[in-house]
């Protein structure tokens, strides 16, 4: 491949959109519910993967039935997504506006799914 190409296909790369949205893992064992939301879905399932695999997730609860059953006991499932108002980020600071989006679409889902409990690994506030 050519070097402009490669060049050209890595700033495309940098300045497009990553799937944003809210998402739950769900532990398929008992119907438990973790929801969050992330400006990128993708990558903060692997972040939460490699954290539970590694022992070191900050929601012990959530880490303990992680190992308990194992990832094939979990499903990860995209709840929401956003759809980005432009199709190219030209600085980060263009994504500022998704961050209350995202606030808001994650307190319905959490007011939806109600995840603490019995039914999830989230504590009220």
């Amino acid at each position: 491949m050519e070097k402009s190409k490669r060049k050209e296909l890595s700033y495309n790369y940098v300045h497009s959109h990553r799937e944003m949205g809210v998402y739950r893992i769900l532990n398929i064992q008992n119907g438990k519910s973790f929801v969050g939301s992330a400006m990128n879905l993708n990558g903060v399932w692997n972040k939460h993967k490699f954290m539970l695999n590694m022992g070191g997730h900050m929601n012990k609860e959530f880490l303990a039935e992680w190992m308990k059953y194992g990832e094939d006991g979990f499903q990860y499932e995209i709840l929401e997504l956003i759809k980005p108002q432009e199709d190219f980020v030209l600085q980060a600071s263009d994504l500022e506006k998704y961050k209350k989006i995202l606030s808001d679409l994650e307190k319905k889902w959490f007011e939806q799914l109600s995840p603490y409990g019995e039914r999830g690994y989230h504590k009220l506030k």
